[in-house]
């Protein structure tokens, strides 16, 4: 068996172990006395270094996982077109006049919310819009005769960066248009609902079904390009325009619950 310094073999009195014991008491005493020698120094080696010496700090702590929503009130967007001074609010064919007077070429004509609410009584807008959404754009649609147009009537467009700033195809996330159509969307039977499938399918749709959201029959048109939804409330028309990237469940939160224009209050207000 090996033995360390100080200890003791088996067999007493051997002189090899009293040997032993008082070779480890010296090389313990030379230790020691090494040690009160240069500790100091060895201390200022160590102060020296650790000058230096930048050990690197490690986070113990895991970092709290973080679920994004997917929706956020419409009452957090910005308008695009509230700057726009409008003088004839209570007067609608003053108003639609007053638009038309500042049209650039075409029937896709700058308004403001308040000359849209003003223009389209009761009109409604999403109460929620996908996560990400910044911005809207609005338009009144006038035709050449100068009178509003019914198919559609408005476009707002909801964007994720300030509007025309960026290409549609990239900032642009979702288009809601609206038309005056009293009358469609109030038959329940299953031709008048196939019937509409077939007026605003075209040669891209690739399906087309009927569901309730919100309390309210909803068209689903899908193609490569996006979804649509459609639905028929208070005298008007909604049909909404998804980008492909948005989910169906983003598309229907949009279809799912509206507030009239007139009482959205956007950020900054």
């Amino acid at each position: 068996m090996r033995g360390t310094f100080g200890a003791r073999r088996v067999v007493r009195g051997d002189v090899k172990t009293i040997a032993l014991k008082y070779s480890a008491r010296a090389v313990v005493a030379s230790a020691a006395v090494l040690l009160v020698a240069c500790g100091a120094p060895l201390r200022s080696v160590g102060e020296r270094s650790s000058r230096w010496i930048n050990e690197p700090q490690v986070a113990t702590t895991a970092a709290p996982s973080a679920t994004l929503p997917t929706s956020v009130g419409s009452d957090m967007l910005r308008w695009w077109n509230d700057g726009i001074v409008a003088e004839n609010l209570a007067d609608r064919d003053a108003l639609i006049a007053d638009v038309f007077a500042r049209r650039e070429g075409d029937r896709f004509i700058q308004a403001s919310r308040a000359e849209i609410a003003a223009a389209l009584p009761d009109v409604q807008f999403p109460a929620e819009v996908p996560y990400g959404a910044e911005w809207v754009s609005s338009q009144l649609v006038i035709e050449n005769s100068g009178e509003l147009s019914t198919d559609p009537s408005a476009a707002f467009g909801i964007w994720s960066a300030e509007p025309y700033t960026r290409s549609r195809s990239v900032a642009q996330i979702a288009v809601l248009l609206v038309s005056v159509d009293a009358g469609s969307g109030a038959e329940t039977t299953e031709s008048a609902e196939e019937a509409t499938c077939a007026q605003f399918a075209d040669a891209a749709t690739e399906t087309c079904d009927v569901t309730a959201i919100g309390g309210r029959r909803v068209w689903n048109l899908l193609s490569a390009g996006g979804t649509t939804l459609i639905w028929f409330e208070g005298g008007y028309r909604y049909q909404l325009r998804g980008r492909s990237f948005l989910s169906r469940e983003e598309m229907e939160k949009m279809a799912a619950e509206s507030v009239l224009l007139a009482e959205v209050s956007p950020v900054g207000d």
